[in-house]
């Protein structure tokens, strides 16, 4: 654990790095003392909601990788393991360019829990497909319904755009490496030319290989768990569920701002955060960071004119105390104990081994 900590320990500090400037350029552009008495006077009962709902989040988001992950020929992981697990991807997901330390990450969570290496690539890429679909939905059904989204200021609507085609890109991508076997064997090639330039020739010869396992192993498990057609409608839905839970916030939280924001705005405000989160997710800064701040000022303060930048820049600030922060830390403690767990669970399969093999020994002593 102490190795994997040091291995953190950088992006933690980019992290850290990125936010403090973030936080200062935000505060330095606003009114500071109008964001500190706005943030003085938030309704706590509203911002108790806030919290809920962000739990609510946090049961459901998990959901599907316990279904992915069961099976009748393969060891099933237990409903706890699959919770830390999916629990995890949060706050490696916070410190990583592009949010893209977390799937990674959960493929090594998973073989510590006996899970093979092909079977966990495939049930991972499986999810996030399915995260990408049920995003994808959410962002087109805001737009069917809520001409605000289309008709705001020419650079939100190239927000807009950019947002949407950038995720309808990465999940035809994503499919079509866990379906075509072209596509596969076209990455596998471009993977070996990269590898084969002077700079890398002869240094990373074991990644081409474990890449080219990681698609073999993606596409039987994805393909094994596509066929299941019921089990995947079904986690499209939870992971709806989730998402609409998340995307809901930034209401409650208005509310605990004591902005008159009214219930039939509820839709409304969460289409908004639906593409303020899915337009800025592959900025490449941790998680996001100064990007997705810019597109839920942007969003909110186009939507409501009533809310001045200041209010905003609390809202906010709020928002991402909640989602981002408290989340990553929750993340943490979970994997600190997954760590824990996994290490005593091993521990006592080497005790039972050793009692296995010298049984008259143990038992003289």
């Amino acid at each position: 654990m102490k190795h994997n900590l040091k291995k953190i320990l950088p992006k933690l500090i980019l992290f850290l790095i990125v936010t403090i400037v973030v936080i200062i350029v935000i505060l330095s552009l606003n009114d500071i003392s109008e964001i500190g008495s706005t943030l003085k006077n938030v309704d706590i009962r509203w911002l108790l909601v806030a919290f809920l709902f962000l739990f609510l989040y946090m049961a459901f988001y998990p959901l599907p990788l316990y279904f992915l992950g069961k099976s009748k020929e393969e060891k099933n992981v237990s409903f706890l393991d699959t919770g830390m697990i999916g629990t995890m991807e949060y706050f490696f997901n916070g410190i990583t360019p592009f949010s893209s330390g977390g799937q990674p990450f959960q493929i090594y969570s998973y073989s510590k829990v006996g899970v093979s290496f092909h079977r966990a690539s495939g049930i991972i890429l499986m999810n996030f497909v399915i995260c990408q679909i049920s995003v994808l939905i959410l962002c087109l059904g805001s737009l069917f319904y809520f001409n605000e989204l289309t008709q705001g200021t020419l650079h939100l609507q190239i927000m807009i755009g950019v947002g949407l085609g950038m995720n309808l890109l990465i999940t035809s991508l994503f499919c079509s490496v866990g379906l075509s076997k072209h596509v596969r064997n076209l990455l596998s090639k471009f993977v070996g030319w990269i590898l084969n330039w002077k700079i890398f020739k002869g240094k990373l010869a074991r990644f081409e290989v474990s890449f080219q396992e990681y698609c073999a192993g993606a596409q039987s498990t994805f393909k094994a768990l596509l066929s299941q057609k019921l089990k995947f409608v079904g986690c499209i839905f939870l992971k709806l569920i989730g998402l609409l839970a998340y995307y809901m916030i930034p209401f409650f939280i208005l509310r605990a701002l004591r902005i008159e924001v009214e219930l039939k705005q509820l839709l409304l405000i969460t289409a908004m955060s639906t593409f303020a989160i899915a337009m800025t997710c592959y900025i490449p800064t941790p998680g996001a960071t100064g990007g997705i701040e810019f597109a839920f000022q942007s969003l909110f303060v186009t939507a409501i004119p009533a809310i001045s930048p200041s209010i905003a820049t609390s809202g906010l600030l709020l928002w991402r105390f909640i989602t981002y922060y408290f989340l990553m830390l929750v993340s943490f403690i979970v994997y600190i104990i997954f760590e824990q767990v996994v290490a005593r669970r091993n521990r006592k399969e080497k005790k039972l081994e050793a009692v296995e093999e010298n049984p008259l020994q143990n038992s003289e002593e």
